[in-house]
């Protein structure tokens, strides 16, 4: 956790509240559909329709087609369907949304240790910290950004701050190149050095792993397109960090359009570390959806137009999310709480900047 200053606990519902409803309808809906929370046909079509784009894309990238600005392109198109790809497919697995059993979601989270950032971590500071802690200063990790940006009203205001909504975008496309060469590089230093076994820290399996495949990464993005083409070192490395850079700045601006938007909350707990909420009202007040009606940003976006349900129901598979969220809708307004939603991907968009700059100019 970031900065854990206390130990945060929610209230508990008491009798037919709203979790227990909530919950209810949605088991429901699976189990009169007769329909598997985990992943289906048309979540294993997608899967294995990214994975043919992602491979062909690479055979492109190696094969020099288009001279040097093909190239170029290449790897800024490779860099977006990363991103999407992980989206679709990792992200579910490192939720234990995809397969059944744990070493299958573990071997499919694995494909985001091999696009260069390490899914153990990813899981460490996402899965569990974000998803549990949400828009909680100093517990949410998704909030521990270094000085730079101010992403909730409980942190302290630079004066910079104020330019934060034109210069954040930039930031953005350099957070994937960071996770990649700083913060797993760092990790792995102080795992070297300090031989910590402390609870939370990698196994040995998976130092091996995050090692092994930070050399596979290198290798196949970087290596492998200097020796077999024609074009000078620096131009296919400059190319792979404009990969890195479309990849941070696709995956980055997505998953804020969840938090960091207008009419979401930024709870802080009292002195007790209680937040004044339950966990699930919690996660209705924190996030936003958007776009609901587009099956397009469904589709390339892997159900994260629709984090409302994907925060209240993690473990449940995106390509069912569509389906259950007007269970969640309506329930939510029955009991008269708050669900956030913006119409469309560009009001996301806007809303998310318009947060920035009230964020970079408030106190």
């Amino acid at each position: 956790m970031t900065n854990e200053v206390k130990k945060i606990s929610f209230l508990k519902e008491e009798g037919r509240d709203f979790t227990t409803v909530l919950r209810e309808r949605v088991n429901n809906f699976f189990k009169d559909g007769q329909i598997s929370s985990r992943a289906n046909v048309a979540m294993v079509s997608k899967s294995i329709f990214y994975l043919t784009l992602v491979a062909l894309n690479y055979a492109l990238l190696l094969s020099g087609f288009g001279g040097p600005v093909g190239f170029f392109l290449s790897f800024v198109a490779f860099g977006f369907m990363i991103s999407i790809g992980t989206m679709n497919i990792s992200h579910d697995a490192q939720h234990g949304a995809y397969a059944k059993t744990n070493p299958g979601n573990r071997i499919l989270s694995l494909l985001m240790d091999l696009f260069g950032a390490s899914s153990f971590y990813w899981k460490k500071e996402h899965t569990i910290d974000h998803h549990t802690f949400t828009n909680i200063d100093h517990h949410d990790a998704d909030l521990g950004v270094p000085y730079v940006l101010r992403l909730c009203p409980n942190a302290p205001r630079k004066w910079f701050h104020r330019f934060q909504h034109i210069y954040a975008p930039f930031l953005y496309a350099m957070n994937l190149i960071r996770w990649v060469y700083y913060s797993d590089t760092k990790r792995i230093w102080n795992i070297i050095k300090l031989r910590n076994k402390a609870p939370g820290n990698p196994s040995d399996m998976e130092i091996f792993l995050l090692i092994a495949f930070k050399f596979i990464h290198i290798f196949l993005f970087v290596a492998v397109p200097i020796m077999i083409l024609p074009f000078a070192w620096w131009f296919i490395v400059l190319g792979y960090f404009t990969f890195l850079a479309t990849a941070g700045l696709v995956l980055t601006v997505i998953f804020q359009l969840a938090h960091i938007v207008e009419n979401v909350a930024f709870p802080l707990p009292n002195e007790e570390g209680k937040i004044d909420n339950s966990f699930l009202k919690h996660q209705l007040a924190t996030t936003a959806n958007f776009a609901m009606d587009s099956r397009l940003a469904n589709f390339l976006f892997g159900g994260l137009n629709f984090q409302v349900e994907h925060h209240i129901f993690p473990h449940v598979c995106h390509t069912h999310l569509r389906k259950i969220a007007p269970i969640v809708r309506s329930t939510a307004h029955e009991f008269g709480l708050p669900y956030n939603e913006n119409p469309t991907f560009m009001a996301a968009i806007a809303s998310h900047f318009k947060t920035l700059k009230k964020l970079g100019r408030s106190t």
